[in-house]
């Protein structure tokens, strides 16, 4: 298969060997064919080195995206076909877009309820508090979510697994028993 490029100047390029006839007499040939087209370069020979310029292909708009080459010589009235096989024609820059769809379940809002914890008495307040290390809670709340769900540190992420109720349960529920305020966890998660 032989790659050629629409949007650059193509060159095909070749080593061949005459016996028994001049390479100063010798003419070339490359022939392209598409579908129901045949498109011919005249090539030159300099030593035992061909070079057929064909320029930009973008212009030939009935050539396909692959069809067959073929190299002509003819050399003292005799032709020969050293060189067949198959081409593809590609574009040698190009953009290629992926539209990716929004999830069409519709939004629900989120609601968030806190209720206020009842007061305690003087003999519960003058218990020693546990300490909690707020930093060892962020982050089994984050392997949690990198382990059970899409999230990757972004706030896309972290809006679409919020948005699963069942995520959304477990996050409310670690933010409890770790006693952290969801906001601040939340800022903390997509740092």
């Amino acid at each position: 298969m032989y790659k050629l490029l629409k949007d650059k100047n193509n060159e095909f390029q070749c080593e061949i060997k005459l016996v028994g006839a001049s390479t100063q007499t010798a003419k070339v040939r490359l022939f392209l064919e598409g579908s129901g087209c045949e498109y011919s370069f005249k090539g030159s020979i300099e030593g035992d080195r061909v070079r057929v310029n064909m320029g930009k292909l973008k212009k030939f708009e009935s050539l396909l995206e692959s069809g067959k080459i073929r190299l002509e010589v003819v050399a003292d009235d005799t032709l020969f076909v050293p060189y067949e096989s198959t081409y593809e024609l590609e574009e040698s820059k190009g953009v290629t877009v992926e539209v990716i769809q929004n999830d069409t379940t519709p939004k629900r809002p989120m609601v968030e309820v806190k209720l206020d914890k009842p007061k305690q008495s003087v003999v519960e307040q003058s218990k020693p508090m546990q300490k909690i290390d707020k930093r060892v809670s962020i982050s089994e709340i984050r392997n949690y979510l990198e382990d059970n769900t899409l999230f990757n540190g972004s706030a896309e992420s972290l809006k679409m697994t919020m948005s699963n109720e069942k995520h959304r349960r477990v996050f409310n529920e670690f933010c409890d028993k770790s006693g952290l305020e969801r906001t601040n966890v939340l800022k903390q998660l997509l740092k």
